[in-house]
């Protein structure tokens, strides 16, 4: 292992000069905040004492979560006691100085710690104050606790998944989680330039049911005066098993059905007039894959990935997600780096997702140990040595 220092680089993005306190957990929050560290701006984490929930989630790498070490790169940890009244004035006098707040409490939390909008944006009108919850702050379900398969199994995702596996089941993926995450960094944004015009700050607010609902909007177009027609779907948009590892085929229009037949070796298959459009396909949907499925099991998904490929066919052999962390296309769009952490050196991490061409982001540090930048934080905000000094013994901070 190579001796060089902790990944810290200067912040570089589109962000740059825009500062956020991140009182988030979890995916929900963490991941938004980390991307706009991403893109350059600067992040403190505030932490209770025992840390994000999400850093006793195993597996551990030398006693760090691999899943914090996913959502919260670019940031500066600071551990601090919110329900003493002196831990509050901490983030008060840090609130004076920021851009952006993100929290992803449950509704009511933060006025029980005294970090609501109304109270911070006394203290900052400039304000963006960014929530997220399970299920948004009015509503019968405000004050019902959620994580993302309870929405992905209210909102539909997982009866969808009948079509491919033929139960319902839980994508591993947090697919609301990372949407309501897009969604807020979407709005902070959207916040920031209205803020840049009129110099008006904001509360703004999204949830998982948002998410889950925002990221299937095409199941949620329900005609209201008259009947759909057609069978549902497409076909074949579906898993195939193969001699090793399924393949999925995603031959969406006429033209990859008919490339898709000719790379499986029967074109007369493709041109046939009872399948050579999708609705016919989608009718005989279950009579085509008894056709189909032995073709493909006479060769491994990966052959057949590469000859469906070359005849131009939307396809892929199923990868474990690090076989695919090392494919020469994640290498060449840089979105496997490697960085430094301070506890146990190098780690490959998924790269900075959006590329700008004027103003690149960039990874400026791992994920924070706990308290890890607690000193440095206070005394940038104007707390003296002894000060903080004070509040360590107190029990209000914790440093690393």
């Amino acid at each position: 292992m190579s001796a060089r220092p902790p990944t810290q680089e200067p912040p570089q993005g589109p962000l740059v000069g825009v500062r956020v306190l991140d009182f988030c957990s979890f995916i929900n929050g963490s991941f938004s905040a980390m991307l706009l560290g991403d893109l350059g701006a600067d992040v403190v984490k505030i932490e209770p004492l025992t840390g994000d929930l999400c850093r006793h989630w195993g597996p551990f790498i030398k006693g760090e979560s691999r899943f914090f070490q996913g959502w919260n790169r670019n940031k500066r940890s600071v551990a601090i006691d919110l329900r003493s009244p002196a831990g509050r004035e901490v983030v008060y006098r840090l609130v004076d100085d920021v851009d952006v707040v993100m929290e992803n409490f449950r509704p009511g939390v933060t006025e029980r710690l005294g970090i609501d909008y109304p109270r911070l944006q006394a203290r900052n009108p400039r304000i963006i104050y960014a929530s997220s919850s399970a299920f948004g702050s009015t509503g019968p379900y405000r004050d019902r606790p959620g994580y993302d398969p309870v929405l992905q199994s209210m909102g539909g995702s997982a009866h969808l998944q009948q079509r491919h596996g033929g139960v319902a089941a839980i994508c591993s993926v947090a697919v609301s989680d990372y949407q309501a995450a897009m969604l807020m960094v979407a709005g902070v944004n959207a916040a920031l330039y209205h803020r840049e015009r009129t110099g008006e700050g904001q509360r703004l607010e999204t949830s998982l049911l948002q998410a889950i609902l925002s990221v299937q909007s095409h199941y949620y177009v329900e005609p209201l005066e008259v009947a759909e027609d057609g069978p549902p779907g497409i076909y074949p948009y579906r898993m195939f098993e193969t001699k090793k590892t399924p393949i999925f085929i995603a031959a969406g229009t006429d033209k990859f059905w008919r490339l898709m037949c000719e790379a499986l070796g029967v074109p007369e298959l493709g041109e046939h007039p009872d399948y050579d459009t999708n609705p016919k396909r989608v009718a005989r949907a279950e009579e085509l894959s008894a056709r189909l499925q032995p073709l493909f099991l006479e060769r491994t998904g990966l052959e057949w990935e590469a000859t469906l490929v070359e005849q131009g066919v939307p396809c892929a052999a199923v990868r474990t997600h690090l076989e695919f962390f090392t494919d020469p296309q994640v290498t060449a769009m840089a979105m496997n780096p490697v960085i430094r952490h301070a506890g146990y050196g190098d780690v490959r991490v998924a790269g900075v997702p959006v590329h700008f061409d004027r103003t690149p982001g960039g990874i400026q540090r791992a994920a924070p140990r706990l308290g890890e930048h607690t000193e440095e934080v206070l005394r940038a905000a104007g707390y003296e040595d002894a000060e903080i000094g004070r509040l360590r013994a107190d029990g209000v901070l914790l440093g690393a």
